[in-house]
């Protein structure tokens, strides 16, 4: 392993704040902790809530992104949309946060290491301020062409783009920034509208074509869809422009764009906590 992958294999809370891990393993020890964790029933309960919890607030964001992306309920005004989704985003964030706070307590000797878990709090805490901003741009009244509140949304974006920086370096989780970056490939087509079809039949020919290479056992089969899949984006993305689709990039979907993407990199990481 390289010293720059090496470098990366490490990045977590213990290595980044070792003096956490004295007051931390204290805190392991204390009865009530340690009864939370081995409780095997409770914790399953809360585990249970924790991904309903998730369920609801994802459901919430990607409802509305998905409105201001022009892809679902354009006959439905974004406020409308809005004011029905804000009880699930704010009942699932609340949720979100109770539960994850039990299930960290819980186990918070061992989510010290992980990377993946790190990785997964930083997109947390970008992808809840960029559907924030979202939110707040939309129940302001103002016209769909109007930004978002551009320092939140900003800070976010930073946020974001660093987990999945670190989420694509981290040698054990780069395959997991394949799947958001894929994931971004397929929501792009929100965007298009003269050439949705066009886009998208030529991403089910890069899959294709990344599952014949899979299956040769071809370790290329990933960049090569990553690089083709992109190829593909920048192509329609200049077509569309070309062709005078407005708006093409208004930046509410931009931050719609970025923000289910966020929790699609949450999402992603979560799933790798159980396997590092």
């Amino acid at each position: 392993m390289s010293a720059r992958a090496m470098l990366f294999a490490t990045i977590n809370f213990r290595d980044l704040l070792p003096a956490l891990q004295g007051p931390l393993d204290a805190l392991a020890q204390v009865e009530f902790i340690k009864h939370l964790n081995q409780t095997t029933w409770l914790f399953a309960i809360v585990e249970t809530f924790h991904i309903l919890s998730m369920v609801a607030l994802g459901g919430a964001v990607v409802v509305l992104n998905l409105r201001l992306l022009g892809a679902v309920l354009g006959d439905v005004p974004a406020a409308s949309v809005e004011r029905a989704t804000r009880p699930w985003l704010i009942g699932g964030t609340i949720g979100t946060v109770l539960t994850g706070l039990y299930m960290g307590l819980a186990t918070i000797v061992t989510l010290l290491t992980n990377g993946a878990f790190f990785v997964k709090m930083i997109a947390l805490v970008a992808a809840i301020l960029l559907s924030l901003a979202v939110s707040l741009q939309v129940r302001s009244g103002a016209d769909e062409s109007a930004r978002p509140p551009l320092l939140l949304a900003g800070a976010a974006i930073a946020l974001w783009l660093a987990a999945l920086l670190l989420f694509a370096l981290t040698s054990v989780l780069s395959s997991g920034a394949l799947l958001v970056a894929l994931a971004g490939f397929a929501l792009f087509a929100a965007f298009l509208s003269e050439y949705r079809r066009a886009y998208l039949g030529l991403l089910a020919l890069v899959a294709a074509l990344a599952a014949s290479l899979s299956l040769t056992g071809s370790a290329s089969a990933g960049p090569i869809a990553f690089v083709l899949a992109l190829g593909g984006a920048v192509l329609t993305g200049a077509l569309e422009s070309r062709h005078g689709t407005a708006p093409f990039l208004a930046a509410p979907r931009l931050a719609a764009f970025s923000s289910s993407l966020a929790w699609v990199t949450v999402a992603a990481a979560g799933r790798w906590i159980g396997f590092i």
